[in-house]
């Protein structure tokens, strides 16, 4: 049985569903894959646990039962996530998977040392491959890179991405609806529903972020097209695209309670767009597609019988499926399917890389 030290970043619910994800599958990862990811840090944006040895089961199971209920990690404070690799090189860990789950800016570096000494790297944060491509460029066809819950959450976007262009097909475009919290806000808007009605309720189950700007600015599904974009070969920046905000910019720098609060600004507008395209036999859905020239990321009009109207999508438009693009279809989205995403990425490297 081979040992795999590993290192995550982010106890949220998906590091949280990822850990859980690790304890329970243990028995059958050993029995597959001859494999046991013994756990020697977690670390919260404050907080952080390091043990060389590995952290039980029941140490972790304790440590996110805290976070769950919303209290501290319980652990030191936490260094700088550079400063956090190059303690763990220190103690002699070798050949371990750093996980980051988190949505943080700025792990670059951290990224970057843990590869310069052997360590694989499996992402669900966005922010490394949607960087300015000067320094995201080091972690595409990179082998010991990973990051297939950067896009589609558990759906193997990013290997239907590899696939093809490891089979040396052009791309002509890739597009999809990528975000389940404006999914939702489109449909609803779609039945008449106010849009600040629609954002509460959305809110209120917990499909937003805590802060809905950072779904509805766009940015987020901007990240997933541009990494499609550069997967696919075309070596884009953020600013060769178009994004619309579902927001208005006087409303960019309020609190979330003020936000909340003054989004019936946004209904009359809105509501005409839906009723307009409705008029016309079309709805609105917001999508996000890439070229070799650039992206657009916004509401689009679609035929209202169009299955693509009604169905999380995400489809490649290239030489071998030109006629017919292909098409994966899924939630894409969930706690369970990122981490699950995560998970399988971490039994990649370590089959091929450890």
């Amino acid at each position: 049985m081979k040992e795999i030290p590993v290192i995550i970043f982010g106890v949220g619910g998906v590091g949280r569903t990822l850990i859980q994800q690790i304890i329970d599958s243990r028995s059958a990862i050993a029995n597959s894959n001859q494999y046991h990811f013994k756990v020697v840090a977690i670390a919260d944006s404050t907080q952080w646990f390091f043990v060389p040895e590995g952290l039980s089961d029941s140490e972790l199971t304790t440590a996110i039962g805290r976070k769950a209920a919303g209290n501290p990690l319980g652990g030191s404070q936490r260094p700088s996530a550079e400063k956090l690799i190059s303690m763990v090189v220190a103690a002699g860990v070798e050949n371990a998977i750093v996980v980051d789950v988190t949505a943080t800016g700025g792990m670059e570096p951290a990224i970057d040392l843990a590869l310069e000494k052997g360590y694989g790297i499996a992402l669900a944060n966005k922010k490394p491959h949607a960087g300015p491509w000067e320094t995201a460029q080091a972690y595409y066809n990179n082998g010991a890179v990973r990051h297939e819950s950067t896009v589609g959450g558990g759906e193997p976007i990013i290997a239907s991405l590899r696939y093809l262009s490891d089979i040396n097909d052009t791309f002509y475009s890739c597009e999809g609806q990528l975000s389940g919290t404006l999914g939702f806000m489109c449909r609803e808007l779609q039945k008449g529903r106010p849009f600040s009605e629609a954002l509460a309720e959305a809110k209120g189950l917990g499909y937003t972020e805590p802060d809905p700007r950072d779904d509805l600015s766009g940015e987020d599904v901007m990240r997933k097209v541009l990494i499609m974009g550069r997967m696919a070969g075309w070596q884009l920046e953020q600013s060769d695209f178009e994004v619309e905000s579902l927001y208005d910019a006087d409303l960019a720098d309020c609190s979330v309670a003020e936000f909340m609060e003054r989004s019936s600004q946004m209904d009359a507008g809105l509501a005409k767009r839906f009723a307009d395209a409705k008029a016309n036999g079309k709805v609105l859905r917001y999508v996000g597609r890439v070229t070799e020239n650039g992206g657009k990321v916004g509401l689009m009009e679609l035929d209202a019988d169009s299955p693509m109207a009604n169905l999380k999508y995400i489809q490649f438009h290239t030489e071998l499926y030109d006629e017919e693009p292909m098409m994966i279809i899924g939630a894409g989205a969930g706690l369970g399917m990122t981490a699950g995403g995560v998970l399988g990425d971490m039994i990649s490297l370590a089959r091929e890389n450890f």
